[in-house]
Order: structure tokens, then sequence, then C-alpha cells
């Protein structure tokens, strides 16, 4: 990505909510390309379209009515055995490996972040009250190169009773959209798809990209020589992630009546020809990911041994 001049950030508001009927054998570039229009605005080449995963799940056939779920025994077991819906459950077993779960009602009760989450909250009692019942216990599920809680399935801004899962191939839903732009309007657009992301020794959450079309997903500097000449580490920038940080911020994560935003004059590189696509040209491969956690947890015991032989107490303070 070359340099950047001034950047627009135009948020997609909604006339109203989706509604499971509205879909109708429509597509999500179908919904979007009608949504541009009622706001009276354009596409643009080089635009990047950036679309919550939750109106693509709505157009694709990811509205679940939970009442059709029907739970295996080993769901029921987990859900007896951590207080959750065992139908919700069931649901995020079919959509990857459990790798953590995150017991949420009891690290709520640390006073000292209790006191910071009360602080930032509207509404205390539902915070206590969502934290001992729905949220108590968060299943995290890797998928689409990162690290999803609840496998981004989700009850939220949804009809009552149903919940939504994220696209299957959100990269396939990217892809789509873009070639239903070029098609209709001869334009060539950028799309990324969004998801949020809980901040896992942060508060709060983060909008990042678990698909992705048109647009080269990192940068490929590394190594490359910084300002004095020498080589740096740096240079994989996560251009995704950072458009759909800052798409977020104009989406919002709690009245979904803005699903999508454009994101207009960042200079982005086209996504490569041949090379790996996908989430996974930014994944670590599996065994690397098994094997980096283990040589992590080998050096860091080794840092804590060779500390405590040193007889020397923790520094404090800085020069």
């Amino acid at each position: 990505m070359s340099g950047v001049g001034e950047v627009r950030v135009i948020p997609l508001v909604a006339p109203r909510r989706i509604e499971p009927e509205d879909v109708g054998g429509r597509t999500p570039a179908d919904y979007l390309i009608d949504l541009v229009a009622h706001q009276d605005l354009s596409l643009e080449s080089r635009d990047i379209l950036v679309v919550s995963s939750k109106v693509a799940s709505f157009f694709e056939g990811g509205t679940i009515q939970l009442e059709s779920v029907v739970p295996g025994r080993r769901a029921r077991l987990l859900a007896k055995g951590f207080g959750r819906d065992a139908r919700k459950i069931e649901l995020i077993l079919r959509s990857g490996p459990v790798t953590a779960v995150i017991p949420m009602a009891k690290i709520m009760r640390i006073p000292s972040l209790r006191k910071l989450m009360v602080e930032r909250s509207p509404n205390p009692d539902a915070l206590q009250r969502g934290y001992e019942s729905t949220n108590n216990n968060v299943f995290v599920v890797p998928a689409h190169a990162t690290y999803l809680d609840e496998a981004g399935i989700d009850n939220t801004n949804t009809p009552a009773g149903y919940v939504t899962r994220l696209p299957v191939d959100p990269c396939g839903t990217a892809r789509r959209i873009r070639e239903a732009v070029r098609e209709r309007l001869g334009l060539e657009i950028a799309v990324i798809v969004t998801d949020t992301v809980t901040c896992f020794g942060r508060l709060g959450s983060q909008d990042l990209a678990i698909g992705y079309a048109g647009i080269d997903p990192i940068t490929r500097g590394s190594f490359s020589e910084d300002l004095y000449g020498v080589p740096s580490s740096g240079g994989m920038d996560l251009v995704i992630d950072s458009v759909a940080g800052i798409a977020g911020l104009v989406m919002g994560q709690t009245i979904e009546r803005t699903p999508a935003a454009l994101v207009r004059g960042i200079d982005y590189a086209d996504e490569p020809k041949g090379a790996s696509q996908g989430m996974e040209s930014i994944a670590y491969p599996r065994e690397a990911r098994v094997r980096t956690a283990l040589l992590t947890l080998v050096a860091t015991l080794k840092y804590h041994v060779l500390s405590l032989l040193s007889l020397q107490r923790r520094p404090r303070g800085r020069n």
C-alpha cells in the first residue's frame, strides 16, 4: 500500500431493520447496491465496501431458528456442565473445534474488572444478568484466521428465537459482491466482510476482517529498510483489519441500522493473482500454531528459570 491522502468513511444506513421474511431470494449484493442507491450515493472505482457479517448471514441462509436445532449428546452434556443452551452449543460445535472456554461469569466477579465494566455500561443490571446467563461461559473457536467467541454465532440484533451464524465462506461472499458490482455497474471495487471480535486482555471489542476480495490483505515489506537504513521486522500491516476497524466506528455494534460502510481514498494494492487466496493467506498454518505455542511456552519457562537463578529482584521504574 502506497501513500494515503484524505480518507472518507461513509456509513450506509438502512431505512429499517432486516427481517427474515425480507430475504426473498435476494443476495447480499442486491441489498447493498440498493442501499447505496437509497442514500443517493454512487460507488466509485477503488472504493472499499465494508460489510457486516450479519447482513451477509441474513441473505445467505445464516439466520437459524433455534427450535429447528436438535442438539447431540455432546452438546447436551456441555450445556449442562456450563449452564448454556444446548442448541447454541450444537451450532458452535458444528462450526469448528473449541480451543478455549472463557468463564466470563466468574471473571466478572473480580472486583477491579467488574468496577471497570459497570462504569462503562448504561445498564449495569443487564450487564450482570447477561454475564450470569447467556455470556456466562464463552466458547472460543478458531476460524477465518482469528479466534471467534461463540464461533461468531450471535443472537443480538436478531429476531426473537433466532440466531445468526457467520457465512460459511466470507471470502466467497466478498467475491460475489465484488463481481456483482462489476457486472451491474462496471466498477472495480474491493470488499471486506467483518465481524466483531473480543479483545481478550482489554475491555471492549474490535471489528476484524473475516473475508475479503479485490484487495491485498497484508503489506509485503517485512525486513525492508527503515528510516535509518536498518532492516525492520515490521512491514506486514494487516490492511484489511485496519480498514475494518475504521469502518466499524461508523457501522456501530449495537443498533444494526448501519450494516455497511464505504471507505474511499485508501490507495490499496490489488489482490495478487496466483498467490494463496482467502484468509489462509494471512493465517498461521495449524502445525505452526501448535508448534508456536509449544516453543513459546518453553522459552517463557526458560526466562522465568533464568530470572530466578539470577537472584535479583525485578527492576523498578525507568532510568
